[in-house]
């Protein structure tokens, strides 16, 4: 629920699906196309859209990719203002947050829960 006296955000999160190219280095030992996004080391890359609404309209976004609760928002990318983002992340869950910030200073924070396993899930 968005409050007026905040700004708020949204979180869309988006695989990237790469095709990779396959060499045959001898017949019959070939690597299997790589159509889930992820590189030999089993990392994903996964492209990440926020969208904020607020009244007095939007000025960046902030990202913090490893988001600790104790330690508080450290964001990796400071001031994003095309509000999209691409990280890599390997197994693992993940807890990654956004900061929107609107044009009278106002901010707030959402965070998302994300386990990479193979496949990728919103927890």
């Amino acid at each position: 629920m968005c409050l007026a006296a905040r700004p708020c955000v949204f979180i869309v999160v988006i695989i990237l699906y790469h095709r990779v190219s396959i060499q045959r280095t001898k017949p019959g030992n070939e690597e299997p196309a790589n159509e889930a996004g992820r590189d030999k080391k089993n990392v994903r890359e996964i492209e990440f859209v926020a969208s904020g609404q607020s009244v007095a309209g939007i000025e960046f976004y902030a990202w913090d990719f490893s988001y600790d609760n104790q330690k508080g928002f450290k964001p990796v990318v400071i001031r994003d203002t095309n509000r999209t983002q691409v990280h890599k992340f390997k197994p693992g869950l993940h807890n990654i947050a956004v900061k929107v910030v609107d044009n009278d200073g106002l901010d707030n924070i959402e965070i998302i829960k994300l386990k990479v396993n193979g496949t990728i899930e919103r927890t």
